[in-house]
């Protein structure tokens, strides 16, 4: 089973705030991988899951590794990678 995974920077103004952690979680159940997401230096959660990914509280400027498993894991973690760089579509 294919795992891979990136660091990137929260860059959005708001960091990862409700409405950001349901555009991401949203398209994260469009695939079959799993998704993880961390902030560094905190805990990990189920990246499927807006409450978990809410409770992670990353701020602008912080940290976030997001690791994908499962068949199509490449797949799942570029899409996640470019709404991330592009402030979740400024929502």
């Amino acid at each position: 089973m294919s795992s891979v995974s990136e660091t990137l920077k929260i860059t959005h103004s708001s960091g990862l705030h409700a409405r950001a952690s349901t555009e991401f979680v949203r398209l994260a159940q469009r695939f079959s991988a799993s998704v993880s997401v961390s902030r560094i230096g905190g805990s990990t959660v189920d990246g499927k899951s807006t409450i978990a990914v809410m409770t992670l509280g990353a701020q602008l400027g912080d940290d976030i590794m997001i690791e994908t498993t499962g068949p199509d894991a490449e797949d799942a973690l570029a899409a996640l990678t470019e709404l991330v760089r592009l402030d979740f579509h400024g929502v």
